[in-house]
């Protein structure tokens, strides 16, 4: 997979093109309205983009609540999709987060029922009921990791 990065934004430009994905993913493919999709969390999660060599091709965010760390808004555009970079993103997502906060042993996020298979390939469990979320059905599922102590 050469010419594949990953990095947090660092610019408004960077959130440009954050936004720009999820539109495409969210708002025009699967129909969310833009005020569900983008919200005041936006400007307290920490975002990040893959590139496909220079082309932002995927996105995701994460922010720190009193549950643990909520992994949300995984988005990759559509002609891209196939290639693991939701995978590669959610790992950088969680590699970064443990590094931030050393102390968390706890991510949770809102999956989509159909992308479950996605998130239990990388250890999440589902908990709970399904529930309607932007007229989607979701699963919130969860990962606890052994705190090194």
């Amino acid at each position: 997979m050469s010419g594949i990065t990953i990095r947090e934004i660092a610019s408004q430009a960077d959130l440009d093109l954050v936004f720009h994905i999820r539109t495409e993913v969210f708002v025009r493919e699967q129909k969310c309205l833009p005020s569900e999709e983008f919200d005041e969390l936006d400007a307290q999660a920490r975002h990040f983009l893959l590139f496909e060599e220079k082309k932002a091709v995927a996105t995701g965010r994460f922010r720190k609540t009193e549950k643990g760390i909520k992994i949300e808004r995984i988005a990759t555009l559509q002609v891209h999709r196939g290639n693991a970079y939701a995978t590669q993103i959610i790992q950088y997502l969680m590699r970064v987060a443990e590094q931030a906060f050393p102390e968390n042993d706890h991510f949770y996020l809102h999956a989509q029922v159909d992308v479950m298979p996605l998130y239990k390939s990388l250890g999440f469990v589902a908990y709970g009921s399904t529930f309607l979320e932007a007229d989607i059905v979701h699963q919130a599922m969860e990962l606890k990791r052994a705190k090194n102590d």
